[in-house]
């Protein structure tokens, strides 16, 4: 079970608004574990769970045929891959329509655990409940999570896979 306390219309707008940005702009991130007819259907079955849905719809929409049996590395696709790809994208989006609408309300962001996980990490045992407020601090990682490349190989303690980490707006007092 997820939890995602600020999934609401405006935050739903800007996932739609930043998976648009990533297809018109060329960024967007392709996992290496789907098939080429699966990608064409998973741009779809994004927007439509962004528009309606969670995490889990997302994860059941998605099929054995989205996914090859082998990566494009020649290593096994796990068995969760549904549940990885499924949480790993819908939160990426969460997040950054959270950061979007920080900058936008003026408002602070704080790490928070939204997938209980197995074997909780150092870093994010220490990363939950830490507080963002500087604008430009804000502005910066908005910019690093949409560029995938860049994500993928930075020491931020956000969005690394199976973190079970998110971000939630919090009201400045």
């Amino acid at each position: 079970m997820y939890y995602f306390p600020d999934l609401d219309e405006q935050t739903r707008l800007n996932m739609i608004s930043q998976l648009e940005f990533d297809i018109r702009t060329g960024l967007f991130y392709e996992p290496l574990s789907m098939t080429a007819s699966g990608m064409i259907s998973y741009k779809r079955l994004l927007k439509e769970c962004f528009e309606k849905g969670t995490p889990e719809t997302l994860q059941q929409k998605l099929t054995s045929s989205f996914f090859r049996e082998k990566d494009r590395n020649g290593r096994k696709v796990p068995s969760n891959i549904r549940e990885t790809v499924a949480f790993s994208d819908f939160n990426r989006y969460y997040v950054r329509a959270l950061l979007q609408r920080a900058l936008s309300e003026d408002k602070k962001l704080g790490v928070y655990r939204a997938k209980q996980v197995m074997n909780e990490r150092k870093e994010s045992r220490l990363a939950v409940n830490k507080v963002y407020f500087d604008k430009k601090q804000i502005g910066q990682m908005l910019e690093l999570f949409r560029d995938y490349r860049k994500l993928f190989s930075s020491q931020h303690e956000l969005l690394k896979p199976n973190s079970g980490l998110s971000l939630r707006l919090v009201e400045k007092p």
